[in-house]
């Protein structure tokens, strides 16, 4: 099966929809979110009406998704995270914010995990070191965990003993998995990376091939930028977009 793994859209529907297209280009037949479907950009409603419509779904919370539920998180923002988020709620209606607030913080199938942060702090924490890859090894289920939050698209495979860490600095990475080992995999932010490549970043995990390939794919930011202007976000977060930080 070919799973198309994805996650931080963040309220941009250029990227999203230039993300779904790619994955119907590779015939994915199921999909995995890993979180934060809203936050930063200008079109909060339609991302989550799209999101939470695609078939064979597995689908988390993530911090920005979880501020109806938990308002508390809403005091670690920035102030640009701020902004945006009021804009967004400004824009969704009652019965998506009951969708948003009812997503679960953990997804768990027969051989992965999906949490947007760790699995030791599914909402807020970030994943990224070989070191929480084995303070986490016995928190997930399966030969796999899929994460989100950090925006930032690597692999990091290993065992109790050791792991490597593959960051995805390429356009389009290959990753082939072995029986042996386990996985943490984070397919980037389609709406907004930081890994200074603006283009929206996901993956496909092909499941019979033991394969998960990083994909990178342009979309029309410009006029993400131009709704962000007319709704008067602040300028270094659409900068920050425009360059992928």
């Amino acid at each position: 099966m070919r799973i198309g793994v994805f996650s931080d859209v963040h309220s941009n529907w250029e990227a999203l929809e230039a993300c779904l297209a790619r994955f119907a280009k590779e015939k994915v037949q199921a999909y995995i979110f890993c979180g934060d479907i809203i936050g930063y950009g200008p079109d909060p409603e339609k991302c989550v009406q799209k999101v939470l419509s695609l078939p064979l779904l597995a689908c988390v919370m993530g911090n920005h998704d979880a501020v109806f539920l938990h308002p508390e998180i809403e005091a670690f923002f920035n102030y640009d995270a701020q902004v945006s988020l009021e804009e967004n709620k400004k824009q969704l209606k009652e019965k998506d914010i009951r969708r948003l607030s009812a997503l679960p913080a953990r997804v768990q199938k027969p051989n992965f995990t999906v949490v947007h942060g760790t699995p030791a702090n599914p909402i807020q924490e970030y994943f990224t070191s070989t070191n929480q890859f084995h303070s986490n090894y016995e928190l997930w289920e399966g030969q796999f965990c899929f994460v989100g939050h950090s925006h930032m698209p690597f692999c990091m495979g290993g065992n109790e003993a050791a792991a490597s860490l593959l960051l995805n600095k390429k356009g389009e990475t290959l990753c082939r998995l072995k029986d042996e080992l386990r996985y943490v995999i984070n397919p980037g932010a389609v709406g907004k990376p930081r890994d200074k490549n603006p283009h929206a970043s996901f993956g496909v995990w092909d499941t019979d091939g033991a394969t998960f390939r990083f994909i990178r794919q342009e979309y029309d930011i410009k006029k993400t930028l131009a709704k962000m202007e007319r709704l008067k976000y602040p300028s270094l977060l659409m900068d920050s977009l425009s360059v992928g930080l």
